[in-house]
């Protein structure tokens, strides 16, 4: 199926620049990008970016710099549009080492040059299930398939995550995140031969953290 993008941001990390893309299946709708609302031809995207509070961080750990997007994707009507996201480090002249550094309730991916590091995460289909089980941005329906990881919603790619969102039908809701996290290449205070983890546990946050943060800017 060929996909067109519908809308892209780049943003501008230590380590270069992170592109965010979403691309439509859909050739023909002229979409709408308004004060943070995508409207494409079966869908509504409300897109909120933060600056998430890390306040919940363990004794120690600290962020230097972070960037939130929430995803809130609604299904207007019973169209056949496929949407996908993704966003991804793009070349730069610096040699930067990437690697997967999934967790509970994460999926994320690493980065380091040596001077810098930057860890990019989301939901895991675990994170989703538990919404869909309460209903909170997720249908209902999609429990068992995520509980049971016969439906993949984000991969690791070679420089970020992708995210395929599944079919929706008319008045679903679907909600999904991406927060990029930075630091200083640092040592760990409590295990002084490992490496800091504080922008690992830094994007590994709930909706709900996130959505709590919002409140606070907004």
């Amino acid at each position: 199926m060929k996909y067109s993008c519908i809308f892209k941001e780049i943003y501008q990390s230590q380590l270069g620049p992170l592109e965010l893309l979403i691309n439509s299946s859909n050739q023909l709708f002229a979409e709408e990008n308004k004060k943070g609302v995508l409207v494409t031809a079966d869908y509504e995207v409300v897109i909120k970016k933060i600056a998430p509070y890390f306040d919940w961080l363990p004794a120690g750990m600290q962020v230097e710099s972070a960037q939130a997007w929430l995803f809130y994707l609604s299904k207007r009507n019973a169209g056949s549009e496929q949407l996908s996201f993704s966003i991804a480090l793009q070349a730069t002249n610096t040699v930067v080492q990437c690697g997967a550094a999934t967790g509970q309730n994460l999926i994320a991916v690493e980065f380091e040059n040596g001077t810098r590091q930057m860890h990019i995460g989301t939901e895991d289909e675990d994170a989703m299930a538990y919404r869909a089980s309460i209903s909170d941005h997720m249908p209902a329906r999609f429990e068992t398939l995520l509980s049971k990881y016969e439906m993949e919603v984000t991969t690791i790619t070679a420089c970020g995550l992708f995210t395929q969102i599944p079919v929706l039908v008319m008045g679903e809701q679907f909600y999904f995140h991406y927060i990029v996290a930075e630091n200083p290449c640092l040592q760990s205070t409590d295990y002084p031969n490992e490496a800091d983890a504080s922008t690992w546990f830094a994007v590994e946050q709930s909706k709900m953290q996130l959505e709590r943060s919002w409140r606070v800017q907004s």
